[in-house]
């Protein structure tokens, strides 16, 4: 993933990028910095948020968990047989 989101980054940022789909993005160093930011900022909450979910599971296994996903699957598959999905 990360190679993956590396490439597709660098080819948006190369300035004589020339795909159709894509304009050339321009970085200053503000941009730089408000980027740096915001991967630290998102490493370290996604750090908390399955430091938070591994401890729940401790306390009450995978049991409740399960029946909300299966709960939420067949009514997902529900409302796609019917058409709104």
């Amino acid at each position: 993933m990360l190679v993956a989101t590396g490439y597709d980054f660098m080819k948006t940022v190369m300035p004589h990028h020339h795909d159709v789909n894509i304009a050339p993005l321009k970085m200053d160093p503000h941009e730089w910095i408000v980027l740096a930011i915001g991967f630290v900022v998102s490493f370290f909450v996604a750090l908390a948020v399955v430091a938070w979910f591994m401890h729940w599971v401790r306390q009450r296994g995978f049991v409740p968990f399960a029946l909300y996903r299966i709960v939420l699957g067949i009514g997902l598959l529900a409302l796609l047989v019917r058409g709104f999905v």
